[in-house]
């Protein structure tokens, strides 16, 4: 991949953006910036550059250090083909922390604890704490209760819930959600989302102030911010591709290629990879998204016929949000 090809400017669009929550009530102590190193969907079992892509992200980390980075799902199955791979994320000499996706589980045959054990993740859905933040990661691929005729799971049952109780109720700190699926919708989303919001929203620290503060996710391949209830649910993009299926299916690449990964042409591959640094930043009171932007490999969706082509774009917003102190 070249890299002079790779446009890194930050986006100007939507560069700030404000909502209607409080900005009082946490005392944060160390007033230091806490960056946060993100990528999304990479998904090296379908696109054939996943190597190439996650490599570019970090030897970017490497040289930036951000305090750590998170993958936010369907990164990797535990084949034998796909070690170089995770030795790439490995590299990295600071915390490293895995989201577990929908498609880190079921395909090829593999279980949920193959490739937890494969990448070094003790446990589905955990918290932790840097700096002046508490972080929480959720597991959304639990089983939905019946009728549920979909092929994967996208559940947080009653154990996880009660488990997200208590983790919340025990900090006092402003608290950023990790998931794979989102928490805003239930169209490809945590089907029981609302729920999910209302244990979210149900939190608050000694001045009233909630105290989940911002909630990311992947899965859907697109770029937004939603607020519900006081809470800005940020998507980041996928790092690869938008997905079309076979009804817009076409071979971009060489006949070994689309041999080797036979569902790269049920995509609209990104020409380069799409990822982020979120900043944290208590002394500016902001929360601060990096913007990046790329092309699709030709044929783009819209000149393949695919519908609402117009929404599909290569990119991350750059965002700046309100954070509460």
């Amino acid at each position: 991949m070249k890299r002079r090809g790779f446009i890194k400017k930050t986006m100007q669009t939507g560069a700030a953006l404000s909502f209607p929550w409080s900005v009082s009530g946490f005392h944060l102590k160390a007033r230091r910036k806490l960056r946060i190193g993100m990528v999304a969907d990479v998904h090296q079992d379908i696109i054939h550059d996943g190597y190439a892509r996650l490599r570019f992200f970090i030897d970017d980390m490497k040289k930036r250090k951000p305090d750590f980075i998170i993958q936010m799902g369907d990164f990797a199955l535990p084949r034998k083909r796909n070690q170089p791979f995770l030795d790439a994320w490995n590299e990295f000499e600071g915390p490293r922390y895995h989201v577990l996706g929908n498609h880190d589980m079921k395909d090829f045959g593999f279980t949920k604890e193959q490739t937890m054990d494969w990448w070094q993740m003790e446990r589905r859905y955990y918290a932790f704490d840097q700096g002046d933040f508490h972080f929480i990661v959720l597991d959304g691929n639990e089983q939905n209760p019946e009728p549920w005729t979909a092929y994967y799971p996208r559940y947080i049952g009653s154990g996880q819930q009660e488990w997200l109780k208590k983790d919340l109720e025990k900090t006092s700190k402003p608290t950023i959600v990790f998931s794979h699926q989102s928490l805003e919708t239930p169209e490809g989303g945590v089907a029981n989302n609302a729920e999910i919001r209302k244990i979210l929203e149900g939190q608050k620290n000694a001045s009233g102030q909630t105290k989940v503060i911002a909630c990311l996710s992947g899965h859907h391949h697109t770029d937004y911010v939603k607020e519900i209830g006081g809470i800005p649910y940020i998507q980041i993009n996928s790092m690869s591709y938008k997905w079309v299926g076979s009804k817009f299916e076409y071979q971009r690449f060489s006949a070994h290629v689309e041999q080797a990964y036979p569902a790269v042409s049920k995509t609209c591959p990104y020409k380069d990879p799409l990822y982020t640094v979120f900043t944290l930043d208590p002394s500016a009171g902001t929360m601060h998204l990096e913007g990046r932007k790329t092309s699709f490999i030709s044929p783009t969706p819209k000149e393949i016929g695919v519908p609402n082509a117009e929404s599909m774009l290569p990119s991350i917003t750059e965002r700046k949000l309100p954070l509460p102190q």
